[in-house]
């Protein structure tokens, strides 16, 4: 009788092993150890790959899980915000890595701003981080789509901290230097007039770039880019702005030479 009891109770407590392992996603179905063990790292790395095969930034918890081969409860361990928590986590790496190639960029004076302008000049580094971003929303439209896509108030400190440095400290910035360098019809701005000015900035060229991958723009976006970094120079205050005509041709001829 109390080997049959042990014998049960010791089953039982195999059982609940094995359940528990299930949960955690360290066995599955046929109780086989996992193929790799589940990290915070891989559940994020695996979220990029589902949004680039499926080419949305609409996902679930349970689609990840499918190619994680893992129990919901596995996720939620790592991430307790779900979809929200993970897409804080691309948005924050997406934006780490945008901001480094802004800054080569920045600093690249073969890179392409506005051809006319002088490649030192801090119209020309500021020219050259628009035109870089237009692009990079171009090419790598669900990247882009990803910074966007989730819940603004379960982005997290890093994430939005990484885009307002990178998205209007950074232009604010090269505003400030440039009225040192006496570029700007102005004497004098403030720290709040140009934070002000970056953000605008910005917000001109997310709705110019998400234009361009809603297929609403026309097949002269290269036209339409010059003109839209002229428009920025100009709400800036710079003073090669005053010469928009001058600043277009100058960019289609460049592009003509190449």
């Amino acid at each position: 009788m109390r080997t049959r009891t042990a014998k049960r109770l010791q089953n039982d407590l195999v059982r609940a092993e094995h359940a528990f392992q299930r949960e955690a996603g360290l066995l599955w179905g046929d109780n086989t150890v996992a193929r790799a063990a589940l990290s915070a790292d891989r559940i994020v790395t695996t979220a990029e790959a589902l949004i680039r095969d499926s080419v949305s930034t609409d996902w679930t918890v349970r689609k990840l899980c499918k190619q994680l081969e893992c129990a919901p409860g596995a996720i939620y361990r790592y991430f307790p915000g779900g979809v929200d928590a993970i897409g804080a986590e691309i948005r924050s790496r997406h934006l780490a890595e945008l901001g480094i190639m802004l800054a080569h960029v920045e600093q690249d004076r073969e890179a392409e701003g506005l051809a006319s302008l002088v490649p030192e000049s801090m119209a020309g580094c500021l020219s050259r981080r628009c035109r870089y971003y237009l692009q990079f929303a171009r090419e790598q439209g669900e990247v882009y789509r990803s910074l966007y896509a989730y819940n603004a108030s379960n982005r997290g400190d890093q994430a939005s901290g990484l885009a307002a440095e990178i998205l209007v400290h950074r232009p604010a910035e090269l505003i400030r230097l440039a009225v040192a360098n006496r570029e700007l019809n102005r004497p004098s701005i403030g720290t709040f007039d140009s934070e002000q000015l970056g953000l605008l900035i910005w917000a001109r060229l997310h709705g110019h770039a998400d234009l361009v991958l809603s297929g609403l723009a026309d097949d002269r976006l290269q036209e339409l880019d010059d003109r839209l970094l002229i428009d920025i120079l100009a709400l800036a205050g710079f003073k090669v702005a005053d010469r928009p005509a001058g600043l277009e041709a100058a960019a289609r001829a460049a592009r003509q030479t190449r």
